[in-house]
């Protein structure tokens, strides 16, 4: 591995010199938080795009997706408790990364973690039935305000986009690396939008 393609001894997906290094250091500090609250957590990567025309404001919607989908936890924490079952608690934490790629829109790339003894799996993305993928794909709908028919296919979820960070699991450190260096492509500058006034990145403070 070349000294450049790697940050605090963790491989990263460009050089370090093509690479934003403070992003790099939040994206850390969000996969070691993550696991300092919980033993057990589950990391999410996945798409958001626009639907042609969109005229809102990134910054806005994206802030407002993440609201929706607090809500949906808090929801589905009350709807628990109603039943009489244990409730885990799972701080949503999340880091996103605004680019275009020469499209007439941009789009976000985002990875969220939470406890896995609350979400243990994504779940099915055409399930009729709410479950992670599901509330990703509602809070998407809700932010941007618009239809059913016209959100179908504007959120991707990658193939090999679920990781399970198990601090007691002898595969843990492997785990850690393989997420950290899917994440670190957030940090290249190549497609970001700088000069623009439009944020690039965004991460959850706590």
């Amino acid at each position: 591995m070349k000294q450049d393609n790697q940050y605090q001894g963790l491989k990263i997906h460009s050089p370090l010199s093509e690479s934003n290094a403070t992003y790099l250091s939040q994206l850390k500090t969000l996969v070691d938080k993550s696991t300092v609250e919980s033993t057990r957590v589950m990391a999410f990567r996945f798409d958001l795009r626009f639907p042609d025309g969109y005229k809102g404001e990134g910054a806005q919607v994206i802030t407002k997706f993440f609201e929706s989908l607090k809500a949906q936890i808090k929801a589905k924490d009350a709807k628990t408790l109603k039943e009489g079952k244990r409730v885990y608690p799972s701080r949503l934490k999340y880091a996103w990364v605004r680019e275009n790629d020469g499209s007439t829109t941009d789009h976000f790339h985002v990875v969220i973690t939470l406890n896995k003894d609350a979400f243990s799996v994504l779940g099915k993305f055409d399930s009729p039935q709410m479950n992670t993928a599901q509330r990703i794909k509602k809070a998407w709908k809700s932010a941007l305000s618009c239809k059913e028919e016209s959100t179908n296919g504007l959120v991707h979820f990658p193939q090999s986009g679920v990781y399970i960070l198990n601090k007691n699991d002898e595969n843990y450190d492997g785990t850690y690396q393989l997420l950290y260096y899917r994440i670190s492509y957030f940090a290249k500058n190549r497609t970001k939008i700088y000069g623009t006034g439009k944020r690039s990145f965004g991460c959850s403070s706590k």
